[in-house]
């Protein structure tokens, strides 16, 4: 099947609460903030009362400041509370680490191979890198692949259940890749996009809900459907196939101004202005302005392309009249790799960061959606505790298993993780490049503060301060705003990034004893990383030269620290020579 190139066309500004909307393309971006695009100087103009207030924002002014430095206060992250419990009533729908390929075919078992590929996702979380994965196979590769995801948390099985619904049952590929990108990012959806759910969706669930509805709640049922080749199958009890018709429906009551209230208390929560000001401060005068808006409206689009059509509040998101259930800082733009969508092409409006990856998924789902159709894929939903999960998937083992951030600190940790997974891995004899992942984002941190709480002052000030000039060798020139106070802000966040990654990590494993548990579990850590670098996101080594100021500022503007560390084991192999240190 032919791959769709989509042209990410932006629509001339003036179309959004314009009198008299335009339907023209933008060919040119204002001048000011390059956020927007008109079709002609005549839609510019008379946008501009409209635009006005953007391109004039505060934000957008090199001298902005967050509100505590013109308040003369201390900023109240500084004496954060514990965290309260309805904080742990979020549900992280969005991820925090851009999304990976964990198959890398061509580089394992190669460009060429003809076999089939049994991959698990272990771990809560959306399905992101399952897409990601498998957009990114090699045109030579046949199949069949079979995916298996596992998530004990309802709301993210029913969310990746009704995304894989809308790309297995839409043939428009770019109105499938539309409904996904919303009903997966966006607070509001158009009636049409509700009416899809409603009536295209929804019924496939009721029709399984009908047959069951005299069984005993506690009873696993499982429902398979063919799409050609393809197949998506759901395991779930009878009471978890009845919650999962909540997914579709708006609470009774909510309509888009109460949403907008629930999402509000939220994201607008009074208590963390500062903490919203602090992220600001990482981000380009342009950025600023995008973030704010998003923060406002929820709506995944360009900047200038109209919302009037977003009326109904999402129903996966506002799922059974629960609140906004996502944390006040959770943002699309983490999901996803930094560069590929900082770098997509939309044409003029080069400042608009959201714009470029609304463009961005578009592409990337299409291709989704093309994939589906060329290759026998198989996807498997189970909703289990993981430790479990053996008892659910009858001997089966697996070429890939991703267990994201299990391991990492607050999670079941590395010992239960390998106990519980590397038996599923496929032996060696049957594919020596089986590999489990792990991924760890909290370890930098839990040896750097220690050891600076153990240093006496005169060595933490002078650790510190060898630090800050590290980091301004990289935020010189146009890295830098007009406000000292901004700027100095930037600094200190910048030492996030400039860690001595492996010698706390190396102190991390030993301590995790990773060796230990590894020998215990059968598998050895590799020594060479042959799918995901051990560290995707740290700024490279070496003298800051442009391109890795450049790369430093777009990685401090993103939110990620550089210290998401990947381990990839594979099961021990008896004729591997081991160095002896």
């Amino acid at each position: 099947m032919q791959r769709l190139v989509l042209n990410p066309r932006m629509p001339c500004a003036n179309d959004c609460n314009a009198a008299t909307p335009c339907n023209e393309a933008g060919t040119s971006a204002c001048g000011g903030c390059l956020l927007v695009a008109y079709c002609s100087k005549a839609c510019q103009t008379a946008h501009w009362p409209v635009h006005r207030q953007d391109c004039n924002s505060l934000l957008r002014k090199s001298t902005w400041e967050p509100s505590y430095f013109a308040e003369g206060r201390e900023p109240q992250f500084l004496d954060d509370d514990p965290p309260k419990l309805e904080d742990f009533f979020h549900i992280y729908l969005w991820g925090d680490v851009p999304a990976v390929d964990v198959i890398r075919l061509s580089e394992n078992e190669g460009r060429e191979f003809r076999g089939s590929l049994d991959i698990l996702f272990a771990a809560p979380g959306n399905i992101r890198n399952a897409i990601y994965s498998v957009v990114n196979l090699p045109q030579s590769y046949r199949g069949p692949l079979n995916i298996l995801v596992n998530d004990f948390e309802l709301a993210m099985v029913a969310r990746n259940v009704i995304f894989l619904l809308i790309f297995f049952l839409e043939d428009d590929p770019t109105m499938a890749a539309e409904y996904v990108l919303h009903i997966w990012y966006s607070a509001l959806v158009t009636k049409q996009c509700h009416s899809m759910l409603q009536e295209k969706i929804k019924p496939v669930i009721k029709a399984v809900c009908d047959k069951i509805v005299h069984k005993p709640g506690s009873v696993l049922l499982s429902k398979t459907w063919s799409f050609g080749d393809s197949s998506l199958r759901l395991v779930l009890t009878r009471d978890r196939w009845f919650s999962l018709l909540s997914y579709f429906d708006v609470p009774r009551g909510l309509a888009k101004d109460s949403a907008h209230l629930l999402r509000a208390n939220v994201t607008a929560d009074l208590d963390k202005v500062d903490h919203f000001e602090r992220d600001l401060c990482h981000k380009s005068p342009a950025a600023r302005v995008a973030t704010a808006k998003f923060r406002h409206d929820g709506i995944l689009l360009p900047f200038g392309q109209r919302r009037e059509e977003f009326m109904v509040p999402n129903p996966t998101i506002f799922y059974a009249g629960r609140p906004w259930p996502l944390v006040e800082d959770a943002d699309p733009t983490s999901e996803w790799p930094i560069k590929a969508a900082a770098e997509f092409n939309i044409g003029p409006a080069k400042n608009d960061v959201y714009g470029k990856l609304y463009h961005y998924l578009r592409q990337l789902f299409v291709d989704f959606h093309r994939q589906l159709r060329s290759l026998p894929l198989k996807f498997e939903h189970l909703h289990t505790d993981v430790r479990v999960l053996q008892n659910y998937i009858s001997g089966k083992q697996f070429d890939r298993i991703d267990a994201s951030n299990l391991p990492d600190i607050g999670y079941i940790g590395v010992n239960e993780t390998l106990r519980t997974l590397s038996p599923l891995l496929k032996p060696m004899t049957v594919n020596r490049h089986a590999t489990l992942i792990m991924l760890f984002v909290n370890a930098i941190n839990e040896m750097v503060l220690p050891e600076y709480c153990r240093s006496p002052l005169s060595r933490r000030y002078i650790r510190r301060e060898d630090r800050i000039d590290k980091v301004r060798q990289y935020l010189t020139g146009k890295y830098l705003t007009s406000s000292y106070n901004t700027n100095e802000l930037m600094v200190i966040e910048g030492i996030n990034l400039i860690y001595d990654m492996d010698k706390y990590f190396n102190r991390f494993m030993k301590l995790r004893r990773f060796k230990e548990f590894g020998s215990n579990a059968g598998v050895q850590m590799k020594n060479k990383h042959t799918i995901i670098d051990p560290w995707p996101l740290k700024i490279p080594n070496g003298r800051p030269t442009k391109e890795a100021r450049d790369y430093f500022a777009l990685l401090l503007a993103s939110g990620h620290t550089g210290q998401e560390r990947y381990v990839e084991w594979k099961l021990k192999d008896d004729t591997e020579v081991e160095d002896v240190n």
